[in-house]
């Protein structure tokens, strides 16, 4: 039933063959494709009404693929109309409307000479080609397509209120959502149907800024390898961001005109510098990367600085009287989310601390849950924002306070996971929580130990029932792995100490000799190496005895919640540290004994790469918890003190 349409008589068969070389032809387009249309249309008239599945015709695919010459010659032969144009797909798309999505300029211009009325042509989401060109991103075609609008706003708009401004945020298109503010600077507050303003679409995208990307210090462990994740952090560093000046500033070629300072020279001759500099990286194919995500995140943090200078006043998200009802905002949906909230809710340092610095009493405002921002920094365990609200926000009554259900910040301290950005392993995950835990309760006021929230528990029974599971997990994983690491250091240890008495060159059984019962080497020209030998493999053995004791240190835990606090991840870095240590000097002992018996062979060659391996592995494993333990000894001598320590020993009791 699918083809009755397409075998029709006996000539069925040549009008199939006819059809599929035509789309055939549109989509692998050669020298001969543009006679295999123009001898397909001129056949079949209707051809220009038979589709594909998605309902696109041969224009669309002309279109797409961007040969406006193609279409420019069909024009000319009178195989084409310009009702022609206004077909769309099962989507509602027009011709306009995918040379815009796929940046075709020179196809968009030949069809707005031939039919200006598809400029505001929508399809069923009521995009117009100039939405489709700023969801997509094509700077160039947008420029070509805006300068046909003379500010007519719907077309600006889909049918949900969404403007090219939300299209080009939400697409992460941040240098063509700059240009679009400069010249719809209205749209900079626009909301849609929902409320939501492009500072409410940024305030989702927390990997649009550094402070949620990989390439952040703070975020060192979110990729699997942490050695290469800090060479990508430092190549990020030194790559300069750039956020390029406005189009529609003025003439640049009249000094007065705009006002050119000598100021404003030395920032012409470092902007050149830095578009020099950036162009000789993005030669590297391997740096090009870098450098789009580094003017990514620029042009992201300039467009969070633009669109909140456009902000007034802040009542509008905390006060909904003061909400004014914009483009298809129903009653229901007048109280306007606050982007404060959103951001932190997504950990995004940069618009969180932007807001605050023009909008300080943003930070005393409540989301629909009762929660203040520090109740959102806690819950998303985001220590860095943690700090910053602390220092620059007067926090007393908004620690103290409770959200609708009841909650102190200590029983939303007890929240499992860790943050959003770094993903732990059991072990660290445990130990993170208990000490972010305790962190918190350094700030909170004695007695919210004792306080029940709207379920009537404490903060503490709330921390043992979302965390038994994943305590057991933790001693489940920490005990596989050490009965593992357990028979390694038991065989390195082994192998050390049957080297003391296995030595090189052996020992001298000459009774009448004076060196009886000493090593023959000890008193040649070999005897340094001999003791560096000696000392290498004592190293190795002491060493190996040091990783066993904390490992079985480790088997012998009770695995409280409290032991994850300081005890086990320090016994953990101690037995990794012993164990690396060892395995080091038994290497170099190993090749310190082909070198005293005079074994041919470059030691270089294989030892360089066999430490470099190590250090690589030994620095991958352990510094997640090395940088938890650096935070949490940090906290604990930050919060010394008589008081401190026996609210410290009351929270160890409950834990």
């Amino acid at each position: 039933m699918a083809n009755s349409g397409t075998f029709c008589t006996g000539r069925s068969g040549s009008i199939t063959i006819n059809r599929s070389a035509a789309f055939r032809a549109a989509l692998n387009w050669n020298t001969n494709s543009l006679l295999v249309i123009r001898h397909f249309l001129s056949h079949q008239p209707q051809g220009l009404t038979q589709l594909d599945a998605q309902g696109n015709t041969i224009l669309h695919f002309l279109a797409l693929d961007g040969n406006a010459n193609a279409l420019e010659q069909l024009f000319e032969g009178g195989l084409l109309t310009n009702k022609d144009l206004r077909s769309g797909n099962s989507r509602g798309d027009t011709v306009l409307h995918e040379a815009a999505r796929f940046g075709k300029c020179k196809v968009a211009k030949m069809i707005l000479e031939k039919e200006t009325y598809l400029l505001s042509a929508r399809n069923h989401l009521g995009e117009t080609p100039l939405y489709a060109a700023a969801a997509c991103g094509r700077e160039e075609v947008f420029d070509l397509l805006k300068e046909k609008v003379d500010g007519e706003e719907v077309i600006l708009r889909r049918n949900d209120g969404c403007t090219v401004l939300h299209a080009a945020v939400t697409g992460e298109h941040y240098s063509l959502a700059l240009d679009i503010m400069e010249i719809f600077p209205n749209l900079a507050l626009a909301h849609d149907e929902n409320g939501n303003t492009a500072m409410h679409v940024l305030a989702k995208q927390p990997l649009s800024f550094e402070s949620g990307s990989s390439y952040s210090l703070t975020n060192i462990g979110c990729r699997p390898f942490i050695p290469l994740q800090f060479l990508q952090c430092l190549v990020y560093l030194c790559i300069p961001s750039q956020v390029k000046m406005s189009k529609f500033s003025g003439d640049v070629e009249d000094p007065h005109q705009n006002g050119l300072t000598i100021a404003q020279s030395k920032r012409d001759l470092v902007e050149k510098l830095t578009t020099g500099y950036r162009r000789i990286i993005r030669v590297v194919f391997w740096l090009r990367g870098f450098d789009e995500v580094k003017q990514k995140h620029a042009h992201a943090l300039e467009l969070a600085k633009r669109l909140i200078a456009k902000q007034e006043d802040w009542s509008q998200y905390t006060n909904s009287e003061h909400s004014s009802f914009e483009f298809g905002l129903s009653e229901e949906k007048n109280s306007l989310t606050n982007p404060l909230m959103l951001a932190a809710e997504n950990s995004i340092q940069e618009l969180v601390e932007k807001i605050l610095e023009k909008f300080p009493d943003a930070a005393y405002t409540v989301d629909g849950n009762g929660k203040n921002i520090f109740h959102i920094a806690v819950e998303q365990k985001d220590e860095k924002m943690y700090e910053f609200l602390k220092r620059n926000v007067r926090r007393d009554g908004m620690v103290e306070a409770l959200d609708n259900e009841g909650n102190t910040i200590l029983h939303l301290a007890t929240k499992k996971g860790s943050s959003p950005r770094v993903l732990l392993g059991h072990l660290n995950q445990m130990a993170w929580d208990v000490c972010w835990l305790k962190r918190v309760w350094y700030d909170s006021p004695p007695h919210f130990q004792y306080i029940r929230n709207s379920t009537g528990k404490t903060a503490s029974e709330i921390f043992e029932e979302n965390h038994s599971d994943l305590r057991q997990n933790a001693e489940k994983a920490l005990k596989d792995m050490n009965s593992g690491l357990l028979l390694t250091s038991a065989l390195i240890g082994t192998v050390n100490y049957a080297a003391v008495f296995t030595i090189p060159g052996g020992i001298d059984q000459d009774r009448k000799s004076p060196y009886f019962s000493h090593p023959i080497l000890y008193h040649s020209p070999r005897e340094k190496d001999l003791l560096l030998f000696l000392w290498y493999t004592g190293v190795g053995l002491f060493s190996a005895l040091l990783a066993l004791v904390a490992m079985v240190a480790i088997q012998l835990s009770r695995f409280c919640s409290n032991d994850f606090y300081m005890a086990l991840p320090f016994r953990f870095v101690a037995a990794l540290t012993s164990l690396f240590v060892s395995t080091v000097f038994t290497i170099t002992a190993c090749f310190k004994a082909y070198n005293i018996l005079d074994i041919k062979f470059n030691i270089n060659v294989f030892m360089g790469p066999a430490f470099y391996v190590l250090c690589l592995v030994y620095f991958d494993t352990v510094y997640l918890t090395l940088n938890y333990m650096y935070f949490a000894l940090r906290c604990s001598f930050s919060y010394r003190g008589q008081e401190m320590s026996e609210t410290s020993e009351l929270l160890g009791r409950g834990f």
